[in-house]
């Protein structure tokens, strides 16, 4: 995928956002959450009389960075922490498109080396 592409990936992603914020972040936190259970927390809050929750934001732990997409007031609020050994050193925040573009980069990064260690794997179990 070129960085083109990867523009209008994000570029649809925010108008998409822009135009139902809190359905949308619900939906992309569902979606990360299925595909990395165990990165992906999913905020949420509960009105006193609600029956159901509203998801408020959603974190992603990759490697030692924690990112972060919130929604307060039908605005979107997005940051990167650097994370050693459970503590944070920085919290940066950032553009959501930014936020958006760094959690793609570092998705691919991490998948590249998951597979890489899987072939390794299965070579050695294989010989």
């Amino acid at each position: 995928m070129s960085q083109g592409d990867d523009f209008d990936i994000q570029a649809a992603w925010l108008r998409r956002f822009t135009s139902d914020a809190e359905s949308n972040l619900n939906a992309l936190a569902l979606r990360l959450h299925e595909a990395m259970p165990a990165l992906v927390t999913i905020h949420s809050s509960k009105g006193f009389f609600s029956r159901t929750a509203k998801t408020t934001g959603v974190t992603v732990e990759l490697g030692d960075k924690r990112y972060r997409l919130d929604i307060a007031g039908g605005k979107l609020n997005a940051s990167v922490a650097m994370v050693v050994r459970g503590i944070t050193l920085s919290t940066k925040p950032v553009n959501p498109a930014e936020w958006f573009a760094r959690l793609a980069e570092d998705t691919k990064a991490a998948t590249a080396d998951a597979k890489a260690l899987s072939q390794s794997l299965a070579a050695f179990m294989g010989s």
